[in-house]
């Protein structure tokens, strides 16, 4: 009997690394429930080495955490880049810093068949699109052994991601480069690729011709901080103009806000903890002046920074960014998914099939995922800018 045992549905975050380390490439990844993936072995090939289990970060994480050295609120002094982020623009700064340094910038985009996957970018401008969150897990596949060689040739390499995507990145290099940044987010959880799909299938996105998907569409913090849970989406079609998706027909966002679709491993997360796994931490700076009063406007946005290594803190000090320090138990209280996983709810177990096979008004009915009135006002109030 082989001694090789990967994960599991439960517990595999597709990272990835496992299928990257193998000397043999004799695993593959097959879809097993609600559109996630889990490794297979092909066990006529293994030689049992044991590379896969020893750079799965859910069996043998060892480089441990880091409690946030600072806490900063934190925005892009480039008024153009903090007004079209999701929050403050600075993901953007570190990257502009990265490219101005001869490095790349590693992160997740959107393709024009809606499909989400890591790449590279070695120009400011194809940054761009790794701006603003993306509900839809990130297909990792091939990037860790790109990083690995660009780090050993010497490139300054900023990789961002979830926490799960930096832990297996970590596990995967195996050691320490001076010459890597990693910055992740706050995560609430991911939804499969597989489940957005169905997802523009039934709303008829791709038969519109939809291009692109914008969960977190801004024009001005005030408005998205109010609609955070339960505002619609955006679509970007041929000419390059966004417009709103229905409140009716968004009720993606409100399934993602509920966690009915997240990978099994969400619910159980070990990186949803104060303690991280990177050099920085971005995310929404929900709560701001909860615990010490903030004295500037928020409407245009305001990012919480962690930063949590000197090696981020070198980068950030180099970046243009307005910059404060608040107390880290604020940012702990706004963003609850610094201290705990989100909860696996009930319809969890059924949410998937159903998607595929309901109608958008049964599925919304028994999910408890209609529309309220505020989410009909809100892009009113975007297009009278109120």
């Amino acid at each position: 009997m082989s001694s090789i045992h990967l994960c599991d549905i439960n517990t595999c975050t597709q990272c990835h690394a496992c299928e990257s380390v193998c000397p043999k490439q004799c695993i593959d990844f097959k879809e097993a429930e609600c559109g996630f993936f889990i490794p297979i072995i092909d066990k006529a090939v293994c030689v049992e080495c044991g590379a896969c289990i020893n750079v799965c970060h859910q069996i043998s994480y060892s480089k441990g955490y880091n409690l946030p050295l600072y806490t900063y609120a934190a925005w892009s002094l480039d008024e153009n880049v903090r007004t079209s982020s999701s929050s403050g623009g600075v993901f953007s700064e570190i990257a502009r810093y990265i490219i101005a340094n001869d490095g790349v910038v590693v992160g997740a985009v959107m393709n024009k068949d809606l499909k989400v996957h890591h790449t590279i970018a070695n120009s400011y401008e194809n940054t761009i699109p790794m701006r603003g969150s993306k509900y839809v897990q990130s297909d990792l596949s091939g990037i860790y052994r790109q990083v690995k060689e660009l780090l050993m040739n010497g490139i300054l390499l900023l990789f961002t991601g979830t926490p799960c995507q930096i832990a297996g990145l970590n596990t995967f290099l195996k050691k320490d480069y001076k010459n890597l940044i990693t910055c992740d987010l706050v995560c609430h959880g991911v939804p499969s690729q597989g489940s957005f799909d169905t997802y523009c299938d039934k709303v008829c996105l791709k038969r519109d011709g939809v291009s692109a998907v914008s969960f977190r569409y801004t024009q001005g913090w005030g408005l998205q901080m109010a609609s955070k849970k339960y505002h619609a989406s955006f679509v970007k079609d041929g000419k390059g103009k966004w417009k709103n998706i229905s409140p009716k027909r968004s009720f993606y966002l409100r399934a993602f806000t509920k966690g009915l679709m997240f990978s099994e491993a969400c619910y159980s997360c070990p990186y949803a903890r104060p303690e991280r796994v990177s050099d920085i931490t971005l995310a929404d700076y929900w709560g701001i002046g909860s615990i010490k009063p903030f004295n500037y406007s928020t409407t245009k946005g305001v990012s919480l920074l962690l930063v949590n290594t000197e090696r981020g803190k070198n980068v950030i000090d180099e970046c243009r960014l307005f910059l404060e320090n608040r107390p880290l138990e604020e940012a702990l209280k706004g963003n609850h998914n610094l201290s705990m996983c989100s909860a696996r709810p009930s319809g969890r177990d059924t949410f998937c099939k159903d998607l595929e096979t309901m109608s958008v008004f049964s599925l919304c009915r028994k999910y408890g995922l209609q529309p309220s009135f505020k989410d009909y006002l809100r892009p009113l109030k975007r297009m009278l800018k109120i």
